[in-house]
């Protein structure tokens, strides 16, 4: 096992890149081919400085106001039920990382599990109910439900001042360096992890 899990008492690991794999060209397999690459375009690409995926995990907007954003902004206007359904059933695309793995293990060894992540309800619902390493974990704390997102200073606090972490004694595992950047800002330990 990593020397940094044994060093921190508090474990928190990202769920997509950490835990589960999440790849968006995978999650686009469940378009119809005909507009597979123009709708992955529209959700997974920058608008404005920040994905329409994002926009999901944010939880702001309904699945259906999202699937008809993305629509309009591909060349098949009429797509919406298939976005629609992409958008709740990508979790099926999902599966295991390495990580996961050791969750009962660390939770065995007296040690505090969580999850900070962005992302989008129902679908975290549903996620949470397929893998039973979920089960192990002493709290989450979720963007589409806070309505805030890493690397937001505040989603990291929020997870500290919930569940009464000393930030010096937490790990925090992300696949995507600017959101370990943030968490450090604030003394937690990072790690960037590369699945």
């Amino acid at each position: 096992m990593d020397e940094r899990f044994l060093k921190a008492q508090n474990i928190v690991f990202d769920i997509g890149g950490v835990l589960l794999s999440f790849c968006p060209e995978k999650v686009c397999t469940l378009l119809p081919e005909e507009i597979r690459v123009d709708v992955q375009h529209a959700i997974f690409d920058s608008d404005g400085g920040q994905s329409r995926w994002a926009q999901f995990d944010l939880g702001e907007k309904s699945n259906m106001e999202i699937a008809s954003d993305i629509a309009a902004a591909t060349a098949h206007p009429g797509c919406e039920k298939h976005i629609l359904q992409l958008l709740e059933t990508f979790p099926q695309t999902m599966s295991p990382l390495p990580l996961s793995h050791l969750i009962a293990e660390l939770k065995a060894m007296g040690k505090r599990v969580f999850a900070l992540t962005n992302y989008p309800e129902p679908s975290l619902t549903r996620t949470v109910e397929r893998f039973a390493f979920f089960r192990h974990m002493d709290g989450m704390v979720v963007s589409s439900r806070e309505k805030v997102m890493k690397p937001d200073e505040r989603i990291y606090r929020i997870l500290l001042d919930r569940y009464h972490l000393n930030a010096e004694d937490t790990l925090f595992i992300d696949d995507r360096l600017e959101n370990i950047r943030a968490a450090e800002k604030l003394g937690i330990q990072g790690w960037h992890y590369i699945p």
